[in-house]
């Protein structure tokens, strides 16, 4: 069975003042300008019985309402089954937002919004136009030097140790496509106001400066719990950004001989709209919680003086938020889309919000099929995806004290986005119903 693939990208425009997402609520990032311009990248795989569409933009989240719209738009436009069109977000922290990830958290700009679907649907025609048979070989590059920081306070240091790779060949031999997944947060540049696809944009800039692929397509992993290391300071994060994205394309590069032949047919897709275990909302416990927390600033009643108590009255302020909503009948169900891809050979795994990296490689080595990738910030947002060990190690939400550390955050923070605290068995819950979703 013939395969053909297609690949194409373009600039999302950004909205001069339009705010940043990340880094914490209320910072009021307005754009200055672009450092570096975020993509809208689409691939497409035709078997020709099935076409698989995986869209990747370089923006922190999407939001699953307007996944969902847009799935809808292109499936009817391109004659497409929408279960095989997915949304990756690169989840740079330096992107205007589709959708505000956290209340406060960079408020979405419509004018970019629209600019976001423009070219996705413009991205998507000019990747089907250019489909063309090839040859696809995938491999797994080790990371000779270590790049990210574990997040956590365990004894468990361990990071993703490979970039695992995909090259797509033409007949005359030349590399359409280049994907690499790997599992790593884009926060090099930390809070600045100036737009950027951060390492991961400047990884692919580099592919395409030393002819390694027409296009490099990253594939964000499952990273939650990785940071990026950081070895100079502010000013010169610059630097941070150039040993980074040159150390991991070497590393890249060393590896593109060792590859191994895969097949892309069949190509399939499934979808499935998967509700998430939770924690009742109860206001009365919330209120009470809320108020312990706000106890702890010197005066509810004045402006915050630090980060600190900047924190304490937005967390006491969802929660209270959380417990009227409640009050009014809210219902907290929290139901997110799973998606699972097949072309031949490889699967695409993908999840919602930000599983840790023990997610990614539990679906590696669970799948049954030869080459699998998870990728995360997938079709929107959901938060943190916490191992059971943080459950345990943080078991009220007064374990940590910090409450914008690790832990709090991953575990507590749900009602940044109004949402109820997951259980923990949610890993296991997403990964087993993500396995089951039917692509043989």
């Amino acid at each position: 069975m013939q395969v053909k693939v297609g690949c194409a990208e373009n600039i999302i425009e950004v909205p001069l003042f339009a705010e940043l997402g990340g880094y914490g609520p209320f910072l009021g990032r307005r754009n200055r300008g672009v450092r570096d311009p975020l993509y809208s990248k689409v691939l497409t795989v035709n078997d020709s019985d099935n076409r698989n569409v995986v869209i990747v933009t370089d923006t922190i989240s999407s939001s699953e309402l307007e996944c969902r719209r847009l799935r809808v738009e292109l499936a009817s436009e391109f004659a497409i089954d929408p279960e095989g069109i997915m949304f990756v977000a690169t989840h740079t922290h330096s992107a205007a937002s589709v959708a505000s990830c956290d209340v406060g958290y960079g408020e979405p700009n419509q004018e970019f919004c629209q600019n976001w679907r423009g070219t996705i649907r413009k991205t998507l025609m000019e990747a089907m136009a250019n489909e063309e048979p090839v040859h696809a070989f995938a491999g797994k590059a080790p990371i000779r030097k270590q790049l990210g920081s574990r997040r956590t306070t365990s004894e468990d240091k361990h990071t993703d140790p490979e970039i695992r790779w995909i090259k797509m060949l033409r007949e005359d031999g030349s590399v359409k496509v280049l994907i690499h997944n790997h599992a790593m947060h884009g926060v090099v540049f930390g809070p600045q106001p100036l737009v950027s696809a951060d390492w991961m944009g400047d990884a692919n800039r580099k592919i395409k400066e030393r002819k390694l692929a027409e296009i490099g397509f990253f594939l964000y992993g499952t990273a939650g719990d990785v940071n990026v290391i950081w070895t100079h300071e502010t000013p010169e994060r610059e630097k941070n950004l150039d040993w980074i994205s040159e150390s991991y394309v070497n590393d890249l590069e060393s590896d593109l001989s060792n590859g191994e032949e895969i097949q892309l047919a069949p190509v399939k897709g499934a979808l499935k709209a998967v509700t998430f275990p939770t924690e009742r909302v109860d206001p009365v416990e919330y209120r009470e919680i809320a108020e312990k927390i706000i106890s702890k600033v010197p005066n509810k009643y004045a402006r915050p003086s630090n980060q600190e108590e900047k924190l304490l009255f937005f967390t006491h302020d969802r929660l209270l938020e959380m417990a009227i909503l409640a009050e009014r009948g809210k219902d907290f169900k929290v139901m997110r889309d799973l998606q699972t891809m097949r072309m031949g050979d490889l699967a695409i795994y993908a999840v919602p919000g930000e599983p840790f990296l023990a997610v990614g490689e539990d679906i590696r080595a669970r799948s049954p099929f030869k080459f699998p990738i998870a990728v995360s910030v997938a079709n929107g947002d959901a938060g943190y995806f916490p191992t059971p060990e943080m459950f345990a190690q943080y078991p009220t939400i007064f374990s940590c004290d910090d409450f914008g550390a690790f832990g709090f955050y991953e575990v507590w923070f749900g009602q940044g986005m109004h949402r109820p605290k997951f259980k923990p068995n949610i890993i296991e819950h997403i990964v087993s119903n993500l396995l089951k979703l039917n692509v043989n």
